[in-house]
């Protein structure tokens, strides 16, 4: 018996690492990108005007924000996917150990984060990426 559940905790972590791999990524990826759409940003600013010649730089920040929406999306599901794995394994440790009352312990502390933070508990981190990414695209 020992061997299934030592075998179910260990996937259950490397699910748990992985989540945390790709936020990791995206978080790294989506500073590169604000850096470089400020760098950007600032050298259009830096005559003082819109001018024609700042187009191939606007088109760039378009494209770099097209990109940056659809990697935090990819991203957080693959976050997402390893989360729900993780979940299962978890469940099913949960069911050999019917003394541990792991979902049991996992519901109230969720009931208590809801009680305390009630707006930002329904807030998905997701929606926050869409809102940092989104707007490079327009802002050139």
């Amino acid at each position: 018996m020992t061997d299934k559940y030592d075998l179910l905790w260990n996937i259950y972590q490397e699910h748990c690492n992985w989540e945390r791999h790709h936020e990791n990524q995206r978080s790294s990826v989506t500073n590169i990108l604000i850096a470089v759409a400020a760098g950007v940003l600032g050298i259009i600013a830096l005559d003082g005007k819109l001018a024609p010649t700042d187009l191939p730089l606007t088109i760039f920040l378009i494209i770099q924000g097209v990109f940056g929406s659809i990697f935090v999306a990819k991203q957080y599901e693959r976050f997402a996917r390893h989360q729900r794995l993780a979940n299962k394994y978890r469940q099913e440790l949960n069911d050999g150990y019917l003394d541990a009352k792991i979902v049991q312990l996992r519901k109230e502390g969720d009931l208590e984060q809801e009680r305390q933070y009630k707006y930002l508990s329904k807030l998905r981190c997701i929606n926050c990426g869409f809102i940092c990414t989104c707007p490079l695209p327009y802002s050139g």
